[in-house]
């Protein structure tokens, strides 16, 4: 059976986190060159000074990205989409006398759960390179967050996940555990692949559905707060 497209000014909630990618249209290259990859994170840092998001882990492919983030006011993430995919595609279309479609639709942004899943969904986006075969170990890509991370090298653009700083006391110590659970498995690995509407497990998909009181499989709503906000 066919589902209509929610909208998404009902997919909003207060402090919530996202799970953000997109692609380029037919999965075309849409950074072709490392300047385009620098050009698109000074980008992520201008709009992060207007709408105030904080960004956990990140990774720039060849023809898609994938942002892990958090607002205060969930209903900016569709203005903060909007002027950010634009700008780039301005730059881009300026550089390479580009015409037409550059990104394949809209972008996805299931919510994700805070506790637990904020790891996970951390954990694949760092992966990317290493499931593509672009490198042998995730922190030896250097467009995603995994340095640092993995490495401690530092990184303006994040907020450091306020979970990752429970894995241990002693930056060397989260570091490689990290390190290890990147390379280990993780039995959360296939709910953060379904990539649906939400991120999470059973009753945090259930309560977000109770929240928006909407039919199965197309709620949005409210993902469990942090219990402690952290930034560098």
């Amino acid at each position: 059976m066919t589902m209509s497209r929610t909208p998404r000014r009902q997919q909003w909630a207060e402090e919530a986190c996202y799970h953000v990618f997109a692609r380029g249209h037919n999965r075309e290259m849409v950074f072709a060159e490392e300047a385009d990859i620098r050009f698109f994170l000074g980008l992520l840092a201008r709009y992060r000074e207007r709408y105030e998001y904080r960004l956990y882990h990140y990774c720039i492919m060849g023809n898609h990205f994938h942002l892990l983030l958090q607002l205060e006011e969930g209903p900016r993430l569709s203005a903060l989409m909007a002027g950010l995919l634009r700008a780039y595609v301005h730059y881009f279309n300026g550089r390479c006398g580009f015409v037409g479609h550059l990104w394949q639709g809209r972008f996805h942004s299931p919510a994700v759960q805070t506790e637990g899943y904020l790891l996970s969904c951390g954990r694949y986006i760092e992966r990317n390179p290493l499931e593509a075969g672009l490198v042998n170990e995730p922190w030896d890509y250097p467009w995603s967050s995994c340095r640092a991370y993995a490495l401690g090298t530092t990184d303006p653009l994040l907020a450091e996940n306020p979970w990752y700083l429970e894995l241990a006391s002693e930056p060397a110590v989260r570091q490689r555990r990290w390190r290890e659970f990147l390379l280990g498995e993780d039995p959360r690995e296939k709910a953060v692949r379904r990539s649906d509407w939400a991120m999470g497990d059973e009753a945090f998909r259930r309560r977000l559905l109770a929240l928006r009181g909407r039919p199965v499989l197309r709620g949005r709503g409210r993902p469990r707060k942090l219990k402690r906000e952290r930034n560098n």
